[in-house]
């Protein structure tokens, strides 16, 4: 269920939020760039808890928007599982 909701509100961000987000943890990404990203995630229905996808992600960040940021999204993604005691789903 914990899953799901999270899924759910991955494809129910705005790009908005994601540039927010973004801001909020130290990684630069514009509106149009979050804007190509969550076109991605839902095109390919990205699941955040295959690493299958979380790799496929990480290289469509890396080639569209820098090797910098995936680093850094790579990082908070697993730095944000571990505070709230998800690390166990990654």
């Amino acid at each position: 269920m914990l899953k799901q909701l999270i899924r759910s509100r991955l494809y129910s961000s705005s790009p908005e939020e994601v540039v927010q987000y973004g801001r909020k943890y130290g990684v630069q990404i514009s509106r149009g760039q979050a804007e190509r990203l969550l076109a991605f995630i839902k095109k390919e229905s990205i699941d955040p808890f295959s690493e299958r996808d979380r790799s496929l992600t990480f290289k469509y960040v890396e080639k569209t928007i820098g090797q910098k940021e995936a680093q850094q999204a790579d990082q908070l993604l697993k730095q944000l599982a571990k505070q709230y005691n998800l690390d166990h789903l990654l």
